[in-house]
């Protein structure tokens, strides 16, 4: 609890008053100076006396936040106490703005009020929200209390999603693609794509009764097609290949492009140049896990895209093969060549452009370029090609 400025200045006129009153020897400046000190004293019991007794809630919308994407926090206050609520001050600070701050009228015993603002969300990353405080006052306004009624929350915002059409790679085979764990697609049971026969560990479940009697064996219900191919993605974490911008977009785009594969139904693979780590991707989960580890991935001096490709044409054997990278530069070019005949198809996309010099086999993304756009073309065109 500590005095507003009216209750600094009463006191300082208390105080004078008693001097005053002392030098000029009237009495009724003492009985002033009295009024004003019993007034502060009130003034401090009525707002160390009261307790608050809400229940808090925020709630983010939309639940996964992307950068760039309008968001919102519904912030909710609950009375649960017996007595009305005094007039309240609540500001909820957020991370990289001034927060929001609401006077909210006095709240009856079970009543709630609802607090509704903007989030920044132009950076991909954690976005700290809070601590909340309420301030509460005593009806002269003399003195002030602060609450700390929430603590802070951590929320992620999660790279960019531009829509890109679904990737399918149907530009050559891979042969270890179709050994991938079958992508739970219908659940229900009411479609599938075909039958096979019942082995040992598949649930009775999936048994197609029908079909068993009338071939006279058990055949189960297969759930989704096999593996054709398998969609790879790379995305290239040197820090000397990017400016600040550029690498926010090469994230968008690695995301972009597994999304797109995800949705083309094949096999889906990730990695980055900076570490041995691969990710076969199999699963919504797991997909969003990779979302998860990319609203966090920053820049890195210990990597080579050279070496990532390298390694990427001596393990795989078709399929499409999607690079993102900053700018571009000649040792990268036979590389790519080399790529184009071990994959089916191979998507570059550089998200720095590279000054006098341009790459007609990769897609350049800048704030200019309508990235789907440049996509569909590179992903339609004859086999073997690099982009547009």
């Amino acid at each position: 609890m500590r005095p507003t400025r009216a209750g600094l200045g009463l006191l300082v006129i208390g105080i004078g008053l008693v001097f005053a009153g002392r030098l000029l020897g009237i009495l009724e400046l003492y009985l002033l100076a009295a009024m004003a000190l019993i007034a502060l004293v009130l003034a401090a019991i009525y707002t160390a006396s009261t307790r608050l007794d809400l229940s808090i809630s925020r709630v983010a919308t939309p639940a996964r936040l992307r950068a760039g994407t309008p968001a919102r926090i519904d912030l909710t206050l609950r009375n649960r106490a017996g007595r009305r609520t005094p007039v309240l001050s609540a500001h909820d600070q957020v991370q990289g703005g001034r927060g929001a701050s609401v006077l909210l009228a006095p709240l009856a015993s079970g009543k709630e009020a609802r607090i509704a603002y903007r989030l920044p969300t132009n950076r991909r990353g954690r976005l700290r929200i809070g601590p909340l405080d309420l301030s509460l006052g005593d009806p002269l306004g003399l003195t002030r209390s602060r609450i700390r009624a929430a603590e802070v929350t951590n929320l992620m915002v999660h790279p960019r999603l531009i829509d890109l059409m679904p990737l399918i790679a149907i530009a050559g085979h891979d042969p270890t693609a179709d050994q991938q764990p079958i992508r739970a697609i219908a659940n229900s049971g009411d479609e599938f794509f075909a039958l096979r026969p019942y082995v040992v560990g598949d649930e009775l479940k999936r048994v197609n009764w029908r079909a068993s009697a009338h071939l006279d064996d058990l055949v189960v219900r297969q759930e989704e097609r096999p593996k054709t191919g398998r969609v790879t993605v790379l995305l290239d974490r040197r820090a000397e290949g990017y400016d600040e911008e550029g690498f926010e977009r090469a994230v968008s785009a690695a995301l972009s492009a597994l999304h797109s594969g995800f949705r083309g139904g094949d096999a889906l693979r990730f990695l980055t140049t900076a570490g041995p780590a691969v990710s076969d991707l199999r699963t919504r989960s797991e997909l969003d896990a990779v979302d998860e580890q990319l609203a966090l991935i920053d820049t890195t001096q210990s990597a080579s895209l050279i070496r990532s490709m390298e390694e990427l044409n001596r393990i795989s054997r078709g399929g499409t093969l999607v690079v993102v990278t900053g700018s571009l530069h000649e040792s990268v070019e036979p590389v790519v060549a080399r790529a184009r005949r071990t994959f089916g198809l191979v998507v570059v996309i550089s998200c720095v452009r590279t000054p006098d010099q341009t790459w007609p086999w990769a897609i350049t993304y800048d704030e200019a370029t309508d990235l789907a756009g440049e996509w569909r073309v590179a992903v339609t065109s004859t086999k073997g090609s690099a982009g547009t």
